[in-house]
Parts: C-alpha cells; sequence; structure tokens
C-alpha cells in the first residue's frame, strides 16, 4: 500500500500500537510498476492489477494513469477497462479518498462525472486483502503491503492469519502473509512487485516464505533499500523492492542503493535493461546466475562474497554444532524483570532460590564487572522442571503474592495458572559455574567476553560453551573480523552498521572443528586473549582458515578494521 502502518511499543506493552501513515515516494511507485512490466507502451487494457492495500492511492492512481494513456486515442470503451485494476483497502477513509483519486483520473481523461464516479467505486474494495475473496487471477500485483508486528494484530485476526497461511508463522510480520497471498493470486504469466521489510531474507521467520518462493516461484528482481529512504516521512523500516513471477527462479538481478533518488532508481533501471554489466555511480549492482535453494538465507553483497561464504562452509562446522564442539544459547527471559531480577542480599525471598546474573551493563568494558544483580530461581532443582513448593519458602510466598496481579498478567503465567510464579525460561544453576562466552545482541562490533563461570547470563546475552574448546583462544577467533564478516553477510543490518549479534546469525559463523586445532595453536589464539590489535588477531585467524590474500582484502574491505572489544 502507499501507507505503511507503523506500530511501536508504548511503555514495553506489545498490545498498545502507535499507528502512523507513510507515503512511498513517487519514483519508487514508477521503479516497481516499470520492473512488473506495467507501463503504457503496451496494452494494458488486456491485463488486470491488483493493488492489495491501497492506502491512499500511490501505486494504483499511477497504474490508472498509465493505463489510460495506453489506450487508442479515439473510440475509446472506458466499460472495456473497468474490470482493469482492483485495489484493496481495509481502511474506509483511505478507500474513500482513493476512490476520489481515480474518479478525477478519469474526468481529467474526459469521462463524465457520473462514469468516473462509477468505475472508480468498481475499482476500489473496502475490506481486508487477506480474508476478502478477490476475482482472481490477476497479472501484476502491486504494492507496499502494512507493516503490523504480531503484538500489534487483534488477536482474532492473528488466529485467523496463521490458519491461512503457511508462511505467517514464528514472528512473522503482517506483510509476509501479503506476500504470500498475492503470489497465489497471479495469473500463469503474472508479476508481484512489493517494497516491503526485507528482514524475511534472512530471519528464521522468514524461512517458509523463501522455500515457497524458489520452489513455486520466480525471484526475477531484488533490491536493498535498508539504507535509503524510500518513504516520506521516513521511517525506519529496512526494505526492499522484490520482483516474483510465475516460473522457476533462475538468474536474480540485485542492486543496493545508497539514497534511492530518483537519478539512482533511473541508473538502476538503466542497468537492469542492459545485458551488459553496466556500472551505476551509487548503487551496487549485480547478478546472480544461481539463487539459493529451500530455506536458505538470501546472501546478496556480491557473488564475490558468496563465493567466500560458500568455500568456508564445506570447510568448517557451525558455530553450536556438535562437529565444532560448541553450543550456542540465550540468557534467562522472566516476563517481569522488575519482580524477579533484585540485588545481592535481597531479603524478602531465601537467599538460596538468588542466582547471580550477568546483564550487559556488568560486559560494557569487555570484561566481567559484575554489579550484584541476581535473578530469583523459582525451579525446584536443575533434573526437573518442577517449581518450588511456595509453602517451603515463607519469604518467596509473601514476595510473589505481593505481585502476582503483574505476574499472572504475562503470558506465561496465563498458559500455567497452576505455575502462575514461573520464568518464561528454564533456570540451570549448573550454567552459572560453567566458563562461557558472552555476547551482546546489538553491536557494532563483535563484543565477547570471557565469564569463568560464575554467573548465569540475562536475556539480553547469547552465550557460548564448550567441553573441547579452550574459551579464550574460541573468543579470539570470534573477535576476529572474519567472524563478523559471517555476521554481516548472513544477519540483517540496522542503520549506521550495527549488526545483529542473534543466535540464529551466531550459528551461521564456521569456526574450526577442537580436534583439527593443534595445541601449539590453540594456545597461540589463547595468547590473544588480551589483545587489542584487530590486525593481529585477524592475522592469526587467517593462518587457521588459510585464507588467501583477496579473501582477507574482501573481509577487510566488508566489515573494516574497528578496534575489537578487549
Amino acid at each position: 500500500m502507499s501507507t505503511v502502518r507503523v506500530f511501536a511499543k508504548i511503555d514495553e506493552d506489545p498490545s498498545i500500537g502507535r499507528h502512523g501513515q507513510v507515503f512511498t515516494k513517487p519514483h519508487i511507485v514508477d521503479l516497481i510498476l516499470d520492473l512488473c512490466g506495467y507501463t503504457s507502451d503496451r496494452d494494458l487494457s488486456q491485463l488486470r492489477l491488483l493493488d492489495p492495500g491501497c492506502g491512499d492511492g500511490a501505486f494504483v492512481c499511477e497504474a490508472a494513469r498509465r493505463l489510460l494513456d495506453s489506450l487508442p486515442p479515439s473510440n475509446v470503451d472506458l466499460e472495456s477497462i473497468s474490470d482493469c485494476l482492483c485495489a484493496v483497502e481495509k481502511d474506509a477513509a483511505l478507500a474513500m479518498r482513493t476512490t476520489e483519486r481515480l474518479a478525477g483520473l478519469l474526468r481529467e481523461f474526459g469521462a463524465p462525472a457520473r462514469t468516473a464516479s462509477r468505475i472508480a467505486k468498481g475499482w476500489v474494495s473496502n475490506e481486508d486483502f487477506l480474508i476478502a475473496d478477490l476475482p482472481a487471477p490477476f497479472d501484476v500485483v502491486v504494492g507496499n503491503p502494512p507493516y503490523v508486528r504480531q503484538e500489534a494484530i487483534p488477536r482474532h485476526d492473528l488466529e485467523l492469519y496463521r490458519e491461512r497461511f503457511a508462511c505467517f508463522f514464528d514472528r512473522a510480520d503482517l506483510y509476509m502473509a501479503f506476500i504470500e497471498k498475492g503470489l497465489g493470486l497471479l495469473s500463469d504469466q503474472g508479476v508481484l512487485g512489493y517494497i516491503c521489510p526485507n528482514r524475511f531474507a534472512r530471519n528464521r521467520y522468514g524461512q517458509k516464505l523463501r522455500s515457497l518462493i524458489v520452489s513455486d516461484y520466480k525471484l526475477t528482481h531484488m533490491i536493498d533499500l535498508a539504507n535509503t529512504s524510500p518513504f516520506d516521512p521516513e521511517v525506519l523500516a529496512y526494505p526492499g523492492i522484490f520482483v516474483i513471477g510465475r516460473g522457476k527462479t533462475g538468474r536474480v538481478k540485485f542492486a543496493q542503493m545508497e539514497s534511492a533518488s530518483a537519478i539512482e532508481c533511473n541508473d538502476v533501471r538503466a542497468a537492469f535493461r542492459s545485458s551488459a554489466r553496466q556500472p551505476v555511480a551509487t548503487a551496487a549492482v549485480h547478478e546472480y546466475e544461481e539463487w539459493f535453494d529451500g530455506e536458505e538465507p538470501w546472501i546478496t553483497e556480491s557473488p564475490e562474497h558468496l563465493a567466500l561464504i560458500r568455500r568456508l562452509e564445506t570447510e568448517f562446522p557451525t558455530l553450536g554444532s556438535t562437529a565444532s564442539g560448541t553450543k550456542v544459547g540465550i540468557g534467562v527471559a522472566t516476563g517481569a524483570d522488575g519482580i524477579f531480577i533484585v540485588d545481592r542480599g535481597f531479603e524478602e525471598v531465601e537467599p538460596e532460590l538468588l542466582v547471580p546474573l550477568a546483564t550487559t551493563a556488568d560486559i560494557l568494558s569487555g570484561s566481567v564487572e559484575w554489579q550484584g544483580r541476581c535473578v530469583i530461581n523459582p525451579f525446584k532443582s536443575e533434573a526437573t522442571s518442577e517449581l518450588i513448593s511456595l509453602s517451603d519458602y515463607p519469604r518467596a510466598r509473601r514476595y510473589f503474592e505481593l505481585h502476582r496481579k503483574r505476574i499472572e498478567a504475562r503470558n506465561v503465567s496465563k498458559r500455567n495458572p497452576d505455575r502462575w510464579f514461573r520464568t518464561i525460561d528454564r533456570i540451570y544453576p549448573s550454567l552459572s559455574t560453567t566458563p562461557k562466552l558472552l555476547i551482546p545482541d546489538i553491536k557494532a562490533s563483535n563484543h565477547i567476553v570471557f565469564e569463568p563461570g560464575r554467573l548465569y547470563p540475562h536475556h539480553n546475552l547469547y552465550y557460548v560453551v564448550s567441553d573441547y574448546w579452550d574459551l579464550r583462544a574460541l573468543r579470539t577467533v570470534l573477535r576476529s573480523s572474519l567472524a563478523k564478516f559471517f555476521v554481516w553477510v548472513y544477519g540483517v543490518k540496522m542503520r549506521s552498521g550495527w549488526l545483529r549479534f542473534q543466535a540464529q546469525y551466531l550459528r551461521r559463523i564456521r569456526v574450526p572443528a577442537p580436534i583439527s586445532v593443534s595445541t601449539h595453536v590453540m594456545r597461540s589464539l589463547a595468547a590473544l586473549e588480551h589483545c587489542d590489535s584487530i590486525e593481529e588477531i585477524d592475522s592469526a585467524v587467517a593462518k587457521v582458515y588459510s585464507l588467501t590474500s583477496s579473501e582477507i582484502g574482501l573481509i577487510e574491505q566488508t566489515v573494516g578494521s574497528p578496534a575489537p572489544a578487549k
């Protein structure tokens, strides 16, 4: 749709959404219609176009202009195009606005006011696209579907969408259901062109949608707009343009824009049309002869990046796999940190229930500086998921009862009313005494901290443990530019170069099997534990991976050479 519904959490309550509207810039609309082949030099009266979330009509109104321009100059029968456009909008006011704009275009073309109003009303449908019964198939499906996180979708609608759309699972955003349904409405030669968040191309929740596209459809163009401003006003949506048709995915044209300006869009359009590899002043343009299989993330930095990744994938196991001798996990989520996380010496619960907790605040310096926070452990023992009997812990019983209303408001309590005072995640006290590497999520560089086995990680920290690696040596590997390169290539990118060091991306890092690392090499890597020189770290790690000079150059060019975390 031309307007993006943007929802943000307020006061940490996911049920509360803040609604706003932003508009797709006209030259972005033009580019998408062009890439879909909906141009006025064709007989557009023979095509049917759908805009599944039309907002105030940016896409469908431009399509109407092109449709009218494509008609012969004489003997125009407007009735012949009454079925050529279909715009769907759930918001009644926006649907009316789009209808009025379309009627105005028809009047400008010379249609009588009554005829213009009737045809425009026939083009616009005020209903929910995801449950609407539309007169398929369509030759072109274009637009900007709404971006709505699941927390902001009414429960009834959420359950209905999950039943209808296989790709709408896990943490999927609403736009993914729009992609799935839009694809299903295509004619045999149909093309879909959306501008939407690019996160599904790499995230776990995009697995099913990626598999659907590469198995049953043909991705032809992908444009990364994550660092640009294709909307007015600007919103932080990390968008991309995806053009998908019927058929089998083969060659894919890809571009990464810097500004998404009208000039840059024209340059990319020309580069896509050219049979030769035409350079673009600002955008990076590539063509992939083969695409990815199944649920694989779409790695689109360049063919050279992909070649290096593929080489390393064939030679080294993934972090967290059995072959790597490591395990990747995430710390404890409570659902009510203000209640379950307390200071050491907290006297309102029995002291044996307090487990020392590591948070991001404890590792900001690059080493552990414990601030004295603890998590209350409501579980009976390591070996069971049973909770403690509150009758055996009178202080904890009084404390939990005092905060019972807030504790029971959590979803985990609603699902388990008899276990209302549990934390979301199990707590395994032995993890506290296990040496581990701690990794915060959002960072500009790989911030890896060694924790010797005194603290339990909080939910905002990922951890790596191993019975085979010297963790000081593994820390050196994970501090390297190569480790950051893996996260950069596989992960989603934030503005200003920040990265998400989530478990799903950490598990994409390739590390040597510990059995293949000699004692001498293990010691040399561990000896760099306190090294602040990224050059020394990278040099040592490059030898372990047998990186060539060109591969080293590509890595440095991609992630730069910031000073590593201590």
